[in-house]
């Protein structure tokens, strides 16, 4: 995967504010994140932290709309990457899943 910086995605996500109506959830993406052990509410808990790191825009592979990456830790400590879109004013998470190592080290180098 390949990603590349987004400023207006960086300004958009530092006024985000994680409440759960700020999520845009629906039968395909509540259960999909299962797979990995981890649930809606572990991903929604990676906004609430401290920090959490926007690794910028997905633009390998390709896709027909907009995806964002972000790395950062939930609320029982796992370290996750998330990738996720924008739904309007909503956050839609895609894929979350344990960091990769290479993951883990960009993570923990910026924060």
């Amino acid at each position: 995967m390949k990603f590349i910086p987004d400023d207006l995605a960086t300004a958009w996500l530092r006024d985000f504010v994680p409440d759960t109506d700020n999520f845009d959830w629906d039968k395909g993406n509540l259960t999909k994140n299962l797979k990995h052990a981890i649930s809606p509410g572990e991903i929604e808990s990676i906004f609430w932290q401290p920090s959490y790191l926007f690794a910028g825009k997905i633009v390998e592979p390709l896709h027909d709309e907009w995806r964002g990456f972000i790395l950062g830790r939930t609320d029982t400590g796992r370290l996750m990457a998330l990738i996720f879109t924008r739904r309007g004013e909503k956050l839609r998470p895609i894929s979350c899943r344990a960091m990769r190592p290479n993951e883990r080290r960009l993570y923990e180098e910026a924060i």
